[in-house]
């Protein structure tokens, strides 16, 4: 439930944010790259320091409190007087969205045995997937009614879900602890430096790293300039652009529910080399294509989302041992989060002087190279 509320919450302000900026604040194309930038930027500078947690009832009072905040900021954008204000509303929201991400996706991993522990983070990724579907969903039908403005405040309400369940699960922490897994775990205490060192020289974890960064990075280009290429190219109204997400996360939703037999048919290595190089290819094709063939490639980079973020997560829970499970999650996060920060900041210049499609362009290029590495590592592994 908590997944499912965060990611929902973000969901309905990802069509519409741009949007916002440019249309109702006037803002520039930089300044909307700016602004989507700085949720991620200031969530993974927050991610890295959360990564020396080690669980208890601290946790899930924090993960409330964070939860508190996170409703909080998205009602306050529409009364920001000012850009630096949304700016600086949008890093506090980034720095709660990396605690509630990263305490969930070890909540999930780390109170289920490791016998079943493919198909638990399989479930909570689906759930999240659930809250990707919710999202749009309730933006498509909030503009016509209340414009673009008001729908920030269904952002709050779907945040309103987490609070909830932050408060269930400290009410239950006695009964959470007993199934951690990390508690009992005996081994030598390791330096902050010996860990991840370790976790770095895993090649499992590269492997999810280096695929989830550079599709996050085309992620993060589609998060700020797609809805502006589809208004200012592509002529789609507030509504149609809200449902290309809709479509988006559809297909997001339908992988990953399906992820647990696609894995069983695959190896999760090969499944990151596939979904990278799918990415390049629908990259390209975005800029390329026009309207109807647009949403239907777009709602594909989504199916390939609902592939790379869940095996990427199982990569790390197979493969990094349970001391070490904490920080690996939150350094492979904050990869994710690096991804979709530094995209709008690189891809302005590039668009301000060749056009928006440039920028897909850019990002296909750069999920090429991530296929690349990743082609190099799967035969450095066999070898």
């Amino acid at each position: 439930m908590m997944g499912f509320s965060y990611i929902a919450s973000s969901s309905v302000v990802a069509p519409i944010l741009s949007v916002y900026v440019k249309d109702v604040r006037n803002a520039s194309v930089e300044m909307v790259g700016l602004i989507t930038a700085m949720f991620f930027i200031a969530s993974a500078l927050a991610k890295f320091s959360l990564g020396v947690f080690a669980g208890g009832k601290k946790t899930i009072t924090f993960l409330l409190l964070a939860f508190v905040i996170f409703s909080i900021c998205p009602a306050l954008y529409p009364s920001a007087n000012s850009i630096i204000v949304l700016i600086v509303l949008r890093a506090i929201q980034g720095f709660s969205y990396a605690f509630i991400g990263t305490a969930s996706l070890i909540l999930a991993a780390l109170t289920i045995s490791s016998v079943e522990r493919d198909k638990g983070v399989g479930t909570y990724t689906a759930s999240l997937s659930l809250g990707l579907l919710a999202g749009p969903a309730i933006t498509t039908f909030s503009i016509p009614f209340f414009g673009v403005s008001k729908t920030f405040y269904f952002a709050g309400l779907m945040g309103f879900i987490g609070i909830f369940a932050a408060f269930f699960l400290n009410r239950k922490i006695s009964s959470i602890e007993k199934n951690w897994q990390v508690i009992g775990v005996t081994a030598d205490r390791e330096s902050l430096k010996n860990k991840i060192s370790a976790i770095m020289r895993n090649r499992m974890f590269t492997v999810a790293f280096v695929g989830n960064f550079a599709f996050f990075i085309l992620f993060g280009v589609i998060l700020a300039y797609a809805p502006l290429y589809a208004k200012d190219k592509l002529k789609f109204n507030n509504e149609l652009v809200s449902m290309l997400f809709l479509l988006y996360y559809i297909a997001t939703t339908v992988t990953r529910l399906s992820i647990g037999r696609i894995v069983e048919k695959v190896s999760k290595s090969t499944l990151m080399i596939l979904s990278t190089a799918f990415a390049a290819l629908f990259s390209f094709a975005l800029a390329i294509t026009d309207n109807f063939v647009f949403a239907g490639i777009f709602a594909l980079i989504g199916a390939v989302q609902g592939v790379l973020f869940p095996v990427g997560s199982m990569l790390i829970a197979e493969h990094i041992q349970p001391s070490r499970n904490i920080l690996a999650n939150s350094l492979y996060m904050m990869g994710i989060d690096l991804g979709q920060g530094i995209a709008p900041l690189i891809t302005a210049s590039v668009i301000m002087q060749y056009g928006l499609e440039y920028s897909f362009i850019l990002s296909a290029a750069i999920s090429v190279a991530a296929t690349l590495l990743l082609i190099w590592l799967n035969i450095h592994k066999t070898r």
